[in-house]
């Protein structure tokens, strides 16, 4: 007689029929010859918590805040230069002066449309004369000087802008006092 019966093929009526022992000897003999299949509860709570443990790792090591916080840094700094680079269209087609506020260059045409940045901060236009006084755009008192800055959402230095500055012509991280027209 056959010792090992496999327990997918043999029904348990055929191995207690051709398996003339006792019950208690029978259940023994089945558990030894065909185990317990599955997983205990602690086994499955060690790899729950490995699993937690891994997840949270992975997280810490991502910092999906930061990296949120990166992207909208960069579509503020996209944002400015594409400003900018209306701004100075502008300027040159204007005789040098900017313009009075980021509106016109929308009804110049210099731009379809004003970017809306993603700190719901509207962008920070000031255009002054050369002396840094008010200007009104005409040929007496032209703007010949501006700046456009919005803060940042992750900045080197907290409190920073992001700040083109027509002086320079270019846009760059300044504290907000440096960021002057």
């Amino acid at each position: 007689m056959k010792r090992f019966l496999h327990c997918a093929v043999r029904p348990i009526a055929y191995v207690v029929s051709v398996w003339p022992k006792s019950s208690l000897t029978l259940r023994r003999e089945l558990t030894r010859v065909c185990p317990l299949k599955g997983f205990t509860l602690i086994e499955l709570l060690i790899s729950i918590s490995v699993l937690g443990i891994l997840a949270t790792a992975i997280l810490v090591l991502i910092n999906p805040v930061k990296r949120q916080n990166q992207a909208k840094d960069s579509t503020i700094q996209a944002d400015i230069g594409q400003i900018a680079t209306g701004a100075e269209s502008y300027h040159a087609s204007q005789n040098g002066s900017f313009p009075m506020s980021l509106d016109v260059l929308v009804t110049s045409g210099d731009m379809k449309n004003i970017p809306t940045p993603p700190n719901a901060v509207s962008y920070t236009y000031v255009a002054t004369n050369s002396g840094g006084g008010a200007c009104d755009g005409t040929a007496n008192n032209p703007c010949t000087l501006a700046r456009i800055s919005n803060p940042m959402a992750s900045p080197a230095v907290a409190g920073d802008l992001w700040c083109w500055q027509s002086v320079t012509g270019r846009a760059q991280e300044l504290s907000v006092a440096a960021c002057t027209p």
